[in-house]
């Protein structure tokens, strides 16, 4: 009996192999992407220090706290009798003490572009993101998240932390201090949020 006859397959040209490999890279790109946002990557705890109302060190890495704006740690504010104070200096206590509340645990859910990592951090069981928005040292920052509008709605109507006067967007006091200076003083460039 005859055996049937075995076709052969043509060998694959560069081209359609080149193309093959960079569509896996983008695939697995897209899901590395993915599962980075949703938090499933990396989680640091430990010993944190405030460096600012919406910023955090653990070592020699920087944390940016995700969706919160706070004020720069130089800006002032009014309080409800327009007596200026250091609201900057303020948010960053505020910070300080629920850093110091507790075992700091941080999900990082990105890198930003001056290298630290966007995170949502937890002193034991508080949410510290939102409870630094919740007593009003620091503003829902909608550009990167619309996740503490509420906190930001309880503290406004509660007149906490800087609500309680009048104060400039921490983002227009930013925009201002480089068009006064030409650039953000030495070491604070790199506590911007964008």
């Amino acid at each position: 009996m005859k055996r049937p006859a075995v076709r052969r397959r043509k060998p694959r040209s560069l081209l359609r192999s080149l193309l093959d490999g960079g569509v896996f890279v983008v695939v697995l790109a897209m899901v590395l992407f993915a599962v980075r946002q949703a938090g499933w990557l990396e989680t640091q705890s430990g010993d944190f220090i405030a460096v600012d109302g919406d910023s955090l060190r653990k070592g020699n890495q920087d944390y940016r706290l995700h969706a919160i704006d706070a004020p720069e740690l130089h800006q002032m504010c009014e309080d409800g009798s327009g007596a200026t104070y250091p609201c900057g200096r303020q948010a960053q206590a505020a910070l300080r003490r629920l850093v110091s509340s507790g075992s700091v645990t941080c999900r990082v859910i990105e890198n930003d572009r001056y290298g630290r990592l966007v995170a949502i951090c937890r002193a034991g069981k508080i949410d510290i993101n939102d409870e630094m928005v919740r007593q009003g040292w620091a503003l829902a920052y909608r550009q990167h998240g619309l996740d503490y509008i509420g906190a930001e709605a309880e503290a406004k109507a509660g007149r906490r932390g800087i609500w309680q006067g009048r104060f400039e967007m921490p983002e227009d006091w930013r925009a201002g201090h480089r068009a006064r200076t030409g650039s953000m003083s030495a070491g604070t460039d790199r506590n911007e949020p964008d």
